[in-house]
């Protein structure tokens, strides 16, 4: 027995001895102290400021109103001309819980739409059902600014009709509809951000379990009654993951409240901090606390559903159900559900980014419908030489970002797939805890840490924001790649890196020529997916990309999103094109890249189940 254990317990040390060589662990140590010094490490200075401000400021009306006296929620009155004016505004609760109760609205209308119009085209079969699949995708293509630039026009207040009333006038109904300040931020958000979830329960349900749905139905259960005991559990993991992801982006979202100019959020009120180079000590520290606020509202939800959102749980749906859901065909009842809900719902849903696409081949949107027919906008888009500029710098900027994101992904990945040392699952978690943090928290948090260390020097926001940017930008999306190379890892089999061992090849040898050829489509489409984000950030990039100055600076450098930024909010012009035309052609470019790129990676990721999009 003492001889039988002898060798069992030797090869045991061997293949620990294996999977924890120096090559490994320096992958791990690299890993760990990179989120560590370029995450962590800056967040803790947060606390440092935020110790010094006096918190009994947030209990003033500014911060917290939870009896809204300044704005009626809802107007609703007779017009002269007899139109029934339906005004929908929200209130005024304080800076504080304006945020908080927007994020939640927010989050569980996200939640709703996502899940409903997921489960209508992953699950049933219907004739159009192509149709509504094709119009449920396009919102995920994303148009920062100009999307809640249409969602203004379509739904905001005004002397003329928007779309909406001219919507309901031409079906016979003398209504004028119109959202403004809170209100117009949580749909803007709404229409914006639903598609995380919908991506997520659609990635959800191609992991499913068909055996499950097909045993239910061999006991009768059908319609609403299969989707409320069976598929909704199933996919429960799936809406959560959406779901935290919008609350993250709705809380720290600056689009929708500076178009529809309600600055009585914590997002606003951080981002003006950026706009003054040189603020005050007082502003310091009083913005350290809410961006500490909004850290802490963000980790809240992340915590409460950790397990659901760990890389190993996406790995296993990453594997795909044993057999393919089958669709299931649909009854008259569901038909009509479908057409009069579903079908309206997602062609509201999409009208932002069609709205965008129109308003970028039009001279200007001022009246009830985009007017004119022009290609203008893009000739301007590559002939403005403050607009070249941050194309320019995106260029650079997602380039570099890139070749650091893929070291970064692959050292990462594998190190959480392959490493049996301790702290395994503390990097597992900081791989993915930067997508769960507020951007502009990353952006206040680089701001103070590198003016602090590196004050003066290349590393100097102030100095060269770009090279805060691409470090911004290495940590901030890196997890998209570091998921779908641990993915790959573990989807292939371990045994063939041990038969190498075992012949005398090095770790190093064993990557190069069996790891990294069975790997490498998964690093390319999660690094795919982390350079469009790259592109289509907006905290960091309208804040950190600021400091260098606006588009008519020289020294101006903002990336692509700035430039809208900047454009979407100029005074409309007399004679040319209008100023957010031309941020719509910048923002067509960027969803045209952003559509093929997604397309390439959902064919590697999506059919195995696997979201894009998640925290």
């Amino acid at each position: 027995m003492a001889l039988a254990a002898k060798p069992a317990r030797s090869s045991l040390l061997r293949r620990i001895r294996l999977k924890t060589d120096a090559v490994l662990a320096a992958f791990f140590a690299s890993s760990l102290a990179t989120y560590t010094v370029l995450f962590i490490v800056p967040l803790l200075a947060i606390f440092a400021y935020a110790v010094l401000f006096d918190w009994s400021t947030f209990t003033s009306q500014f911060y917290f109103n939870p009896f809204s006296s300044s704005i009626p929620f809802i107007e609703i009155r007779q017009l002269p001309t007899g139109t029934l004016f339906i005004h929908v505004r929200g209130g005024d609760y304080g800076v504080i819980l304006n945020s908080l109760l927007d994020a939640i609205v927010v989050t569980l209308m996200a939640a709703i739409i996502g899940t409903a119009i997921a489960i209508t085209i992953g699950v049933f079969d219907f004739p159009g059902r192509r149709i509504i699949a094709a119009l449920a995708a396009i919102p995920l293509l994303i148009a920062p600014f100009v999307n809640s630039y249409v969602v203004l026009r379509l739904f905001g207040p005004g002397l003329q009709d928007n779309v909406a009333t001219f919507v309901l006038k031409s079906l016979g109904l003398n209504v004028k509809l119109a959202f403004s300040d809170l209100a117009g931020v949580a749909l803007a958000q709404t229409l914006a951000f639903y598609p995380i979830v919908y991506i997520n329960v659609l990635a959800a349900l191609g992991a499913l379990d068909s055996t499950l749905v097909e045993q239910a139905l061999n006991l009768g259960s059908r319609g609403f009654r299969l989707i409320r005991t069976i598929i909704l559990p199933l996919v429960v993991p799936g809406i959560l993951a959406g779901s935290t992801l919008v609350f993250i982006l709705s809380l720290e979202d600056i689009a929708a409240p500076i178009i529809f100019k309600y600055y009585n959020m914590m997002s606003i009120q951080v981002y003006q901090f950026f706009q003054a180079r040189s603020p005050a000590s007082e502003a310091v520290v009083e913005v350290a606390a809410l961006s500490l606020l909004m850290l802490l509202f963000a980790a809240v939800p992340l915590v409460v559903i950790r397990r659901y959102l760990s890389l190993r749980y996406y790995a296993k749906l990453a594997r795909g159900a044993p057999r393919p859901l089958r669709r299931l065909p649909l009854g008259w009842l569901g038909k009509i559900v479908v057409y009069l809900v579903i079908l309206p719902l997602v062609v509201v849903a999409a009208a932002p980014q069609i709205g965008v696409i129109v308003l970028s081949f039009s001279t200007r949107w001022t009246g009830t419908l985009p007017q004119g027919f022009t290609l203008a906008n893009f000739v301007t888009v590559f002939t403005n030489e403050g607009i070249l500029r941050t194309i320019t710098n995106s260029v650079i900027y997602a380039s570099s970002a890139a070749v650091l994101i893929a070291l970064l992904g692959f050292v990462t990945g594998y190190s959480v797939a392959r490493s049996r040392l301790p702290g395994t699952s503390l990097l597992d978690a900081l791989a993915s805890l930067p997508l769960a943090v507020p951007g502009l928290v990353v952006a206040f948090s680089y701001l103070v840490f590198f003016q602090t260390i590196a004050k003066g020097t290349v590393f100097d926001p102030f100095i060269v924001p770009g090279t805060v940017l691409v470090i911004a930008y290495t940590i901030r999306k890196s997890p998209f790649t570091v998921r779908s190379v641990f993915t790959g890892v573990i989807q292939t089999p371990e045994e063939l890196e041990e038969a190498a061992f075992s012949l005398g090849s090095g770790r190093l040898s064993v990557l190069r020529r069996i790891t990294m050829p069975l790997v490498w489509r998964s690093i390319a489409a999660g690094l795919m997916l982390s350079t469009i984000y790259v592109l289509s950030e907006v905290s960091v990039s309208v804040t950190i990309g600021a400091l260098g100055g606006d588009l008519a600076s020289t020294t101006c450098a903002g990336p692509i999103t700035f430039a809208i930024l900047q454009l979407v909010t100029m005074t409309a012009v007399h004679g040319g094109t209008q100023p957010q035309a031309q941020a719509a052609a910048l923002a067509v470019i960027l969803m045209a890249i952003e559509a093929v790129v997604m397309f390439i990676a959902a064919s590697r990721l999506a059919r195995r189940g696997q979201a894009l999009v998640t925290v």
